[in-house]
C-alpha cells in the first residue's frame, strides 16, 4: 500500500471485532466525526 499523503483520505478498510464481525471503518467517520484508530501489542 502506498504512503499517504498530508490531507489525503485515507483508504476505507475493514477490520474484525473481538466477536468476528467484519466492521469498516467509514462506518465511524463522516458528518463532521473523525476515528483515531489505535494499535496495541501483546507485550507478554
Amino acid at each position: 500500500m502506498p504512503k499517504l499523503q498530508q490531507g489525503q483520505l485515507a483508504p476505507d478498510v475493514t477490520l474484525k471485532t473481538l466477536a468476528g464481525t467484519a466492521v469498516p471503518l467509514s462506518s465511524f467517520w463522516g458528518d463532521g466525526r473523525s476515528a483515531l484508530l489505535i494499535f496495541l501489542r501483546h507485550l507478554a
